[in-house]
């Protein structure tokens, strides 16, 4: 029987837990390769974006009045999508090296927005099916697509492709949002460990 206390017993028993210090090379490591994809990602977004604005100017004449209408919906969509993205990138891009104690919260709040990207991505992929399949619609109901045009000009085959290439795309997205959860997780159990050893 030993003349300690329950209080020192446990003081003892607590002050032998080990110790998981936050490695803060690793974190301002992860934080810059966030801030350098994030940027890329912006340059990506952005360019993308203007693709499909300088394609829509370009056929401007060459298209129906009612198709330049559609497309201009999609357009302004595309563009409030875009910068919605663009706004959740912004913990990493706008990150300053300067003070150390932000790094991982920079990086936890970029990781949640990288969920939230996926996510969105995700629902992207199969709403741009959608979209497509409203695009053709119009033009079928309006007269301008019949099913042996859309047929002969190979419209089922792209659809196939289209939607292969958007389930892949949307499965992409979804490890991606399990990515960023794991690694969100992970950041927030190191600081509760060095919080509560």
């Amino acid at each position: 029987m030993t003349n300690q206390t329950p209080e020192q017993d446990l003081t003892a028993l607590w002050q032998q837990q080990p110790v998981s210090e936050i490695d803060l090379a690793d974190v301002t490591l992860r934080l810059k390769a966030q801030q350098r994809l994030q940027r890329w990602y912006i340059a990506s977004d952005f360019t993308g974006f203007l693709i499909g604005l300088g394609m829509l100017i370009y056929s401007w004449e060459k298209l129906p009045l009612y198709m330049a209408l559609v497309l201009c919906g999609v357009m302004v969509g595309g563009g409030v999508f875009t910068g919605f993205v663009i706004w959740l990138r912004r913990h990493a891009v706008l990150a300053s090296f300067e003070d150390t104690s932000h790094y991982r919260d920079t990086l936890k709040k970029q990781y949640l927005s990288n969920q939230r990207i996926a996510r969105i991505t995700l629902h992207s992929a199969w709403s741009s099916e959608l979209i497509l399949l409203l695009v053709w619609g119009i033009a079928a109901v309006v007269g301008d697509l019949t099913w042996k045009s859309f047929v002969d000009k190979g419209g089922v085959a792209t659809f196939i492709v289209i939607s292969l290439l958007m389930a892949g795309f949307g499965y992409w997205a979804y490890k991606r949002e399990q990515k960023f959860k794991r690694e969100y997780e992970q950041l927030v159990s190191q600081e509760q460990n060095d919080l509560f050893p």
